[in-house]
């Protein structure tokens, strides 16, 4: 009998596992909110560069309005939503960064506001 104990058990746990009626619940997924910063005013540099990425991607050359050369960063080429930029074409725009509103994280995504100026270099 003490051997017959422990497959009994093991059968009736398994036909009590099989008797569940309602399906297990998925943790429910929580789509990131977006939302954007102040506006800002950047020039975009007429060149585009190589981005440092993990992918091979051109990059925009942009800077606050107004500042130092030294303040220039890049940013992709597709980022900015709404803008299609020409090469060889300086422009001054007027746009909101994207962020993780729970992490408050930058998405990468700007949004064009306004073209303020373009000049063909």
């Amino acid at each position: 009998m003490s051997k017959k104990l422990p497959i009994m058990l093991l059968i009736i746990s398994a036909g009590l596992a099989a008797c569940q009626t309602m399906p297990p619940k998925p943790a429910p997924y929580q789509a990131p909110q977006i939302v954007t910063a102040n506006s800002q005013i950047l020039e975009v540099l007429p060149l585009r560069t190589s981005c440092d990425s993990s992918s091979p991607m051109q990059c925009l050359m942009v800077k606050p309005a107004g500042s130092a050369d030294s303040d220039t960063f890049g940013i992709g080429f597709n980022a900015i939503k709404g803008f299609e930029p020409k090469l060889g074409v300086r422009y001054k725009i007027r746009v909101s960064q994207e962020f993780e509103k729970s992490t408050n994280s930058p998405t990468g995504t700007w949004q064009l506001e306004e073209i303020l100026s373009q000049t063909i270099n």
